[in-house]
């Protein structure tokens, strides 16, 4: 099925992002550890990253698609295209203008715990001034990286993200070279190399769109119906597709008022991230053109077929992903991060701040595959309003938990959020007729549980025998390979288990994805 093919082309361009951003967070916990300066620094690169996630996995993605589609039907999709990316330019260069200019009050908002002490407030505003200018490199990306899509070009889009991850590893690498920094010049640098990260992201999509013979161009704008309708569809896609962004930020006005937290939940979400941006990026991006295609032309039996490998798919990757990290979460991070100015208590609490995280996991996917089902069909309002639901949700356990809990308590109320959102879409799309899974899907998704859960009890046993090796005293080499074991043997193990019982296509397995060959009836 091409959509799978489409998702695993995004899937391996956002596995090669993240690992690039696991490499740059590394260096970034070594030379700034979890202090106020790594605290201000976080929430600097949060702001134009949030407004990344947003809009680039999010509005404008989900509001274009469908609409495209039809504006293609009436001969009008080039006119389209070239409104929306004008006036979405607009919307951006306004927005970074106003947030310059009221950086103070914003940092204020989101950030409140920092007026309580250690500079971090004026520094905050400061890097957030250099980092913002970056969503004007947004607005290029997120047009034109839709209008790709739409044409099944994927790999651009998926890979332009990575840019900012090698600039920022080439100023971490030779700032040294230069002059002797202190943190905060360091932070400066490294704000300043998120804003050139960005002009190269926007660069790789246009030569992109031009290698294709596609365009892009600023028009005069004019309000027409369709734009109208877009701009109507994408506010409310801004909530709906980028809750866990949502729920991310909710957490970092919270975790503002305790030293050290922001930077704990921020190297946490980072992990949980790459799963998830695998699964929810690459199905999110693929699954609706195809879905949007099959809608407009009434053909339900296509939809239940696109649907239903999807939700394989997801559950797939997002079950035993979710359960090794909550296993394994107090390995990865002392093996990633423990090093330089990020301490053993550091680990701890970013540890305790996976596992709670790593505990929605499978919410979020699921929800990034239901949400595209109403995106296909252009009705936003019921997945808005789940949505919000679910944000009101985390900012209530948040509030409640982080004073017990602390940063544990946010990444826990998180979770819940995501698998409060994902039985409400469960019970929308059942009970409107929009979830119709075939017998295969039926079949393998208990198989795909149980798999998941004898790899959870086999991980956790070696890992009592394992763990003497995985302490921080011993060589960071023997480290690296023992969590490198303990991870690969747990993957083997899990697609043994999914091959012995029926759970993926004993004759194609997961071959399918790797070489484009088109599947019969499922993985």
């Amino acid at each position: 099925m091409a959509f799978l093919r489409n998702a695993a082309s995004v899937g391996f361009a956002t596995l090669a992002s993240r690992i690039l951003g696991f490499i740059r967070d590394t260096m970034v916990a070594a030379a700034l550890g979890a202090g106020p300066v790594a605290d201000a620094f976080v929430v600097a690169f949060r702001l134009p990253s949030l407004m990344r996630r947003l809009f680039a996995e999010g509005a404008v993605n989900t509001a274009f698609v469908p609409l495209h589609a039809e504006a293609e039907r009436r001969g009008e999709g080039e006119a389209f295209s070239d409104q929306v990316f004008t006036q979405v330019a607009l919307v951006f260069f306004l927005l970074s203008a106003l947030a310059l200019v009221a950086m103070p009050l914003l940092i204020e908002l989101i950030a409140p715990g920092f007026g309580k002490g250690g500079g971090r407030v004026d520094l905050a505003v400061a890097l957030s001034r250099i980092t913002f200018t970056y969503c004007l490199a947004t607005a290029v990306m997120v047009v034109a990286s839709a209008v790709l899509n739409v044409n099944g070009r994927f790999t651009a889009a998926a890979y332009a993200p990575a840019l900012v991850n090698v600039v920022t590893i080439a100023t971490l690498l030779g700032a040294p070279l230069l002059v002797q920094l202190d943190q905060e010049a360091l932070a400066r640098l490294l704000a300043w190399s998120i804003f050139i990260g960005g002009l190269a992201q926007g660069a790789l999509v246009f030569f992109a769109l031009h290698r294709a013979g596609l365009r892009l161009r600023l028009v005069r704008p004019r309000w027409t119906p369709a734009v109208r309708r877009f701009f109507l569809l994408a506010l409310p896609g801004v909530l709906t597709a980028g809750a866990t962004q949502v729920n991310a930020f909710i957490g970092l006005i919270v975790a503002s008022a305790d030293p050290g937290a922001v930077t704990w939940l921020y190297y946490a979400d980072r992990l949980y991230q790459l799963p998830l941006g695998i699964i929810a990026v690459a199905l999110g991006n693929a699954l609706l053109p195809d879905l949007a295609r099959a809608s407009s032309q009434g053909d339900r039996q296509a939809e239940s077929g696109i649907l239903s490998r999807a939700v394989e798919f997801a559950a797939f990757l997002s079950l035993p992903a979710g359960l090794a990290l909550i296993v394994l979460a107090g390995p990865i991070v002392s093996v990633l991060f423990e090093r330089g100015a990020f301490t053993a208590s550091d680990s701890s609490a970013t540890a305790w701040a996976l596992a709670g995280f790593a505990a929605g996991l499978p919410a979020f996917a699921g929800a990034k595959v239901l949400q595209p089902l109403f995106f296909a069909r252009a009705r936003m309002r019921l997945p808005f309003v789940i949505a919000l639901i679910g944000a009101i949700a985390d900012v209530i356990l948040s509030l409640a938990l982080f004073p017990v809990w602390r940063q544990t308590g946010i990444a826990v109320a998180a979770a819940a959020s995501g698998w409060i959102n994902l039985v409400l879409l469960l019970l929308v799309t059942w009970q409107g007729g929009l979830l119709q899974l075939d017998p295969s899907a039926r079949l393998r998704l208990p198989r795909i549980a149980v798999a998941a859960i004898l790899m959870l009890a086999a991980v956790y046993g070696v890992a009592q025998v394992m763990e003497s090796w995985l302490i921080s005293g011993q060589p960071l080499a023997l480290r690296v390979a023992a969590l490198a074991l303990l991870c690969g043997g747990g993957l083997i193990f899990y697609l043994v288990l999914c091959w012995l019982f029926g759970a993926i296509d004993r004759k194609a397995g997961l071959r399918t994805l790797l070489v484009g060959r088109k599947p019969k009836a499922g993985l």
